[in-house]
């Protein structure tokens, strides 16, 4: 039976809304409090659940609620611990993209997690997809055969939000956006090696606040032996976003507009059978549900740890630092 499960969120803003509308499809969990850095914008949540409690202090909040979940939905230069205070008092964290702002703190939460034995999930809501899992499980199923290379490109042109265009703050394009591709690659690809990459702000010299990248490009290994490249641009068609890629297996060529959609190739076969996979699932439903059936124990394989979530954060920063040079992972 499914015990029922009080969540908590940390950030009032709008990853915080979706989250908490899907939450509220499963009858087994109640919102019981949200926290933001303004009592006004956490007081804001009351519009899609009004009967949760406004906070604007995070050690409050621990210490007034019971709290079974929380979700930590903050930019990465806000987490300054609230991760390691929740897992010391036994609570499940599902945590937004990147999962810090320096590879450290990203450890000393996987130190803290792993120590108090919480079940984690860092939002990649992309891998959730339903072509992206469709060839996942050819994989796992050996069908698709070895992946070979994962060629990927991320594409938008938008100034976003102030703090996002502050390094110091987001940590850049690569950081903070890219990453989700970054995190497929090791789905598909399995251990990252090694990196090398370059990035430049080239299309925003004049503005005044803006000192992040818009062009990146990177070269991985992993210790399978597949191959990845990956391209970020910040200066493509205004307010669209696009994140095309293809994977290359023995068995299985398959060709990603998103991660719902894709032509599957099986390059093996006489001759070759072109499969596409059209759908519009809600990836971040889907993510909701795979971070609850493991916390009720129904299900441990489609969440997305903080351990293996780390993978992502070390190869961008690698990717940030490289300027050509290879870096081990």
């Amino acid at each position: 039976m499914k015990r029922k499960l009080n969540a908590a969120f940390l950030g009032a803003g709008y990853m915080t809304t979706v989250h908490m509308k899907n939450l509220l499809k499963f009858p087994e969990t109640t919102i019981t409090a949200v926290c933001d850095t303004t009592i006004e914008r956490a007081n804001a949540m009351k519009d899609i659940t009004p009967d949760v409690a406004p906070y604007d202090d995070f050690d409050k909040m621990l210490a007034e609620e019971k709290i079974d979940i929380l979700y930590v939905c903050i930019p990465p230069f806000a987490h300054s611990g609230q991760v390691e205070k929740a897992a010391a008092k036994g609570i499940h964290i599902f945590i937004e993209k990147p999962i810090a702002l320096t590879v450290k703190r990203g450890e000393r939460m996987l130190q803290s997690v792993e120590d108090a034995g919480v079940i984690t999930h860092v939002a990649y809501h992309m891998r959730y997809g339903r072509a992206a899992r469709e060839l996942k499980q050819l994989i796992e199923t050996g069908v698709a055969g070895k992946p070979t290379l994962f060629d990927a490109r991320y594409e938008c042109n938008s100034l976003h939000s102030d703090w996002w265009r502050q390094k110091s703050m987001s940590g850049g394009q690569v950081f903070e956006q890219i990453i989700h591709l970054y995190d497929l690659a090791v789905s598909y690809l399995g251990e990252p090696d090694t990196v090398s990459g370059y990035i430049a702000n080239l299309a925003h010299t004049d503005v005044a606040d803006y000192n992040v990248e818009d062009t990146s490009i990177s070269l991985l290994k992993f210790k399978s032996g597949g191959l990845a490249s990956i391209s970020g641009t910040n200066c493509a068609i205004p307010w669209n976003w696009k994140e095309p890629f293809t994977v290359v297996c023995e068995n299985v060529t398959a060709k990603f507009s998103d991660t719902n959609n894709a032509v599957f190739y099986f390059t093996k076969e006489e001759p070759v059978r072109e499969v596409e996979i059209k759908a519009d699932d809600d990836r971040y439903y889907a993510e909701t549900e795979a971070f609850l059936s493991a916390i009720w124990g129904t299900s441990h394989n489609e969440i997305v740890p903080i351990s293996v979530g780390i993978k992502s954060l070390k190869m961008v920063d690698a990717v940030c630092k490289s300027n050509g040079n290879v870096i081990n992972i």
